[in-house]
């Protein structure tokens, strides 16, 4: 009779331990669930900024519509120009967390369109904001929103900047061209590279804006991906017969045509990280007793890999001849860390240097990445 009773009092145990609720072990959820990043809105347009307005800035709302804490791991800009603030905490399922990003105006008369990067622990961990807008020069006069001056007639800009330029396609931009004086002038295009086509007026008139179009047709470019430097050169002639030339920079960036990935090659992607995107020598000093002498200085900018196959760097480099930049290797693999050095000469660096470096890689999420480069020489 002890054993049956003994029998009956286990079963009952055993279904006792059955019915209790399985709690979590170490204070997790009994289900972890899954953190989603969603945006309502992507893409903002400033439209017309004004240069002497300064920082122009937008609020993006990140929405957690997951079951899971949803953190904002980091938030990387394609350009120096843009600063961007996240929230730091985690957001709870169901809340919003930001992205703010401020664009600076000054010295970038235009049109402008700056993407940035937002890395989460969502399972598609990165998400793509863009702003956009046409910065509008200061008008202290009318010549100041015209940079370049020969003669009698002025450009909108410096330079023709293709920020990106994939194969096979065709990209078109328009800057304003104006003679300033009251005598037409004849215009001519010399130096043009095969894979540009322009529409400009034969004739400026005095006193008159024109639009001065440039397309770039990327099919006949070399095939060779990274940063690339041309120029085309107008020439403009007087009735008097005075003639004035200018060369007018074209920079672009020739990246991989990232359209026919599928979504596992894009969760497979490599994935660029710099450890900053602003770099300030500050005020260079002098070497040596009398003179500049030839030391150099350098700063270092770490660059990860963050995805999960080979990073391959097209080209790393600037524009601006005072400006080096070297690093150790052209392949990352997954996870790994560099440094990229960016070195100056004082002696070469008079006065106020502003310059950028152009990092053109095979990230699909971004694979050009500007880095802006400012210090103060003597003069």
């Amino acid at each position: 009779m002890l054993k049956t009773t003994q029998a009956f009092a286990l079963v009952f145990f055993g279904l006792f331990l059955l019915c209790q609720p399985v709690r979590p072990q170490d204070g997790k959820a009994e289900t972890e669930g899954t953190p989603v990043a969603t945006l309502p809105e992507s893409t903002h347009d400033f439209g017309l900024v004004e240069e002497e307005a300064g920082f122009a800035s937008h609020v993006f709302e990140v929405k957690n519509t997951g079951d899971a804490p949803l953190l904002i791991t980091h938030v990387q800009s394609s350009c120096g120009c843009t600063q961007p603030q996240w929230t730091k905490e985690p957001v709870p399922p169901g809340k919003s967390g930001y992205v703010e990003i401020a664009f600076d105006p000054v010295n970038r008369p235009g049109p402008f369109q700056k993407n940035v990067t937002i890395f989460t622990n969502d399972k598609r961990p990165r998400l793509r904001l863009t702003i956009k807008g046409d910065v509008v020069p200061k008008r202290a006069t009318l010549q100041r929103a015209f940079h370049d001056t020969i003669g009698t007639v002025q450009l909108e800009r410096k330079a023709f900047l293709f920020y990106t330029v994939r194969p096979g396609a065709e990209v078109k931009q328009e800057i304003w061209i104006r003679n300033f004086s009251n005598e037409d002038v004849t215009l001519s295009l010399e130096d043009v590279p095969e894979y540009i086509r322009l529409e400009t007026p034969a004739v400026l008139t005095g006193g008159k804006a024109e639009r001065f179009k440039i397309t770039l047709d990327a099919s006949r470019l070399p095939d060779k991906r990274g940063h690339m430097l041309g120029h085309i050169t107008w020439k403009a002639v007087s009735k008097s017969g005075a003639t004035v030339k200018q060369a007018v920079p074209l920079i672009m960036n020739f990246v991989n045509d990232f359209s026919k990935l599928t979504a596992e090659e894009k969760a497979n992607a490599p994935a660029v990280q710099l450890s900053n995107t602003v770099m300030d020598f500050g005020k260079l000093k002098k070497s040596g007793f009398f003179s500049w002498g030839n030391k150099s200085v350098s700063r270092q900018i770490m660059v990860t890999n963050e995805g999960k196959s080979d990073l391959t760097f097209h080209s790393a480099g600037s524009d601006d001849e005072r400006v080096q930049v070297t690093m150790a290797k052209k392949t990352l693999r997954a996870g790994e860390t560099i440094a990229m050095n960016v070195i100056l000469s004082p002696k070469t660096v008079k006065g106020q240097l502003a310059a950028d470096v152009y990092l053109v890689c095979n990230d699909p999420g971004g694979p050009v990445r500007n880095i802006r480069v400012t210090a103060e020489g003597y003069r």
